[in-house]
């Protein structure tokens, strides 16, 4: 262990028994926390030994529950009142269902404000409800263009690209060989809304919660989105297995994807290592946003915890201290979303797989302008609808407009039912 880490976990120690009391530091107390991912169950048995010189009076018992299951065990808890975790890893795409009425999940912000100069608080937005927040990201999640540089190179592109406009230009080059320059979801909501945020939209909802699904701008979007697929820029295969297929046969050339997605390539094509790169997302207009967020995970506190400081005083360790956010970049590939480790030079190594490019040093610059989403209780049944819509419009049954109109509506009329 490093002299500074063995510092920082003295100081931490210091405080928790200032804030403590020494006595009550001795009481044995056991934390159990609720998972979905082998990639987090290893995390917390890698740093526990580490995390037992701070607090030796502490035992971590991992419960690691398949997806599905954990949350509607959760769900479960709550309504009972009895049998929830202390600390519970809560994904971004599910937080929605323990947003409404009231929550099962402990406030964090007085908790997470000391740190607010140094964490990217753009990513506590995906938990919170009209400013509370319920949960603390794992990682960054920024977007990126991942691409297939021979292929670019080849058709005389020179990338990165400045804006969408001089990309989907160029990529003329690339339809005229029969190559997609870039793979859209037609079927959901996801590669709609990375875009939509790079656009600067909130998302689905406003600040206030108001549902925003149809606002002028997330219409505008949609139509380009419909537009790339139409001219043949952009194709979309409707089917995870057939899109790495065409990547791997030369006849995608590139996606738009999150940090973890470099992790999905290097697993499911590790025969094209070298061929891939990463860039800046081109950005709408000239000067605006070239990235995007999608994903994520938070450490959460249940209110049936009867050890909410030391909950909290473990979720600091496992978030806060640089040597624990490296190892779980090596663990499970995710970018921690703290300013003052992103220049740790295990991140910014070169990469072999992506042509020896230092892709971390592309994640530091455009970790600043990840943007802010606006989620709250119904995000659940707004993705879902907007799904609905995606598909609907893609497949020419409805414009992009009344898709999205009907798709608002019918989520004001679920909310407004309750």
């Amino acid at each position: 262990m490093s002299i500074a880490r063995r510092i920082g976990i003295l100081l931490l120690l210091v405080i928790m028994l200032v804030g403590a009391g020494s006595a009550s530091a001795q009481d044995e107390v056991t934390l159990t926390i609720w998972t979905f991912g082998a990639f987090f169950t290893d995390l917390y048995i890698g740093i526990e030994a580490d995390y037992k010189e701070i607090a030796p009076h502490v035992t971590i018992v991992v419960e690691e529950i398949p997806y599905v299951q954990l949350y509607d065990n959760l769900q479960g808890a709550f309504v009972a009142g009895v049998g929830a975790p202390d600390i519970v890893d809560v994904e971004q795409g599910v937080i929605s269902r323990f947003l409404k009425g009231e929550p099962g999940l402990v406030e964090l912000n007085d908790l997470i404000a000391p740190y607010e100069d140094d964490y990217i608080m753009a990513k506590t937005a995906l938990y919170a409800d009209q400013g509370v927040i319920y949960g603390i990201d794992h990682c960054l999640c920024p977007v990126v263009l991942y691409y297939q540089h021979d292929l670019f190179a080849d058709a005389g592109i020179e990338m990165p690209m400045a804006t969408w406009d001089e990309f989907i230009e160029a990529s003329a080059a690339l339809t005229e060989q029969g190559i997609a320059a870039l793979v859209l979801d037609d079927r959901s909501w996801g590669d709609y809304y990375m875009l939509l945020l790079q656009s600067g939209s909130p998302g689905f909802f406003d600040a206030e919660g108001n549902v925003i699904v149809d606002s002028p701008g997330n219409i505008a979007v949609l139509e380009w989105y419909l537009g790339l697929l139409e001219s043949g820029v952009a194709i979309a295969t409707g089917d995870f297995h057939a899109t790495l297929g065409l990547m791997a046969e030369g006849k995608i050339a590139a996606v738009i994807g999150a940090d973890w997605y470099a992790g999905t390539l290097k697993n499911e094509l590790a025969d094209a290592a070298g061929r891939w790169r990463a860039a800046p997302l081109p950005a709408f207009e000239e000067g605006g946003s070239r990235t995007s967020t999608h994903g994520g995970t938070a450490y959460s506190i249940t209110t049936q915890s009867e050890h909410p400081e030391e909950a909290w005083a473990f979720i600091e360790f496992a978030m806060f201290d640089e040597d624990n956010k490296i190892l779980e970049y090596h663990v499970n590939n995710l970018l921690p979303p703290i300013l003052s480790h992103l220049d740790n030079e295990a991140l910014l190594a070169p990469d072999p797989y992506f042509d020896n490019q230092p892709v971390g040093e592309l994640f530091l610059e455009l970790a600043p302008e990840v943007p802010f989403q606006e989620r709250g209780p119904w995000f659940n049944e707004a993705s879902t609808l907007v799904t609905n819509a995606v598909f609907e419009a893609t497949q020419g049954e409805k414009t992009a407009e009344q898709a999205l109109k009907d798709a608002a509506d019918e989520l004001r009329r679920q909310i407004d039912f309750g």
